[in-house]
């Protein structure tokens, strides 16, 4: 079964898992706050889809390889929403709680890397490794420049929106907490600055 796999799917299945893991960590903190998230995650669930968790050789539609990734990108994307959009809405957790989580989740996957990062474009590729931006056919972020010191690019587009909507929620938090795990991501050796609300900077800090 594995011979129908290439890198691309292992690395798309990979982000989808590292933010499976950070939706649990939400309700867990929930959960932390006296709160019990199992109606929410049931809920969640039964509208948008179960998680798939096991080796993806072994849990794949190799008959339809994109369209089980999209799948388990949007499934994901809208459980996220909710859960947040939700969690908010009830007083389960605060935004502050949500920031220092995905604060704590970029200082995590900082951590996990098994290579020094040397430049800012790795830095930038470092980043989506992580980061859910869609199907690479989505072309999301376009680099506008690039040299040893510095790094920007553009958002095109947002792919989040509609999942956010879907739910009733409001993509400014999302925006929000995407940008704190990013800053937390580059912080021991680059400054993020958001330019305006689809241009991004990364910079070298002095030594």
């Amino acid at each position: 079964m594995s011979a129908f796999l290439g890198p691309i799917h292992h690395w798309l299945y990979r982000k989808v898992l590292w933010h499976e893991g950070l939706l649990e960590a939400i309700y867990s903190e929930m959960q932390k706050n006296g709160h019990d998230p199992d109606a929410l995650r049931h809920y969640a669930q039964t509208q948008y889809g179960i998680p798939e968790t096991g080796a993806l050789e072994d849990v794949i539609d190799t008959a339809n390889i994109h369209g089980w990734l999209q799948d388990r990108i949007h499934s994901l994307e809208h459980r996220m929403a909710y859960a947040i959009t939700t969690g908010l809405k009830q007083a389960y957790l605060s935004l502050e709680d949500l920031k220092t989580l995905y604060r704590e989740n970029g200082r995590l996957a900082k951590n996990a890397l098994s290579e020094t990062l040397d430049q800012p474009d790795q830095v930038f590729k470092a980043i989506y490794d992580y980061l859910l931006e869609g199907m690479p056919c989505d072309r999301v972020n376009q680099p506008i420049s690039s040299d040893e010191n510095s790094f920007s690019w553009v958002k095109r587009l947002c792919i989040h929106t509609d999942f956010w909507n879907a739910v009733g929620g409001d993509i400014e938090i999302y925006n929000t907490l995407r940008l704190e795990w990013i800053d937390a991501f580059v912080e021991d050796a680059y400054r993020f600055e958001s330019v305006d609300e689809n241009t991004f900077v990364l910079s070298r800090r002095a030594a």
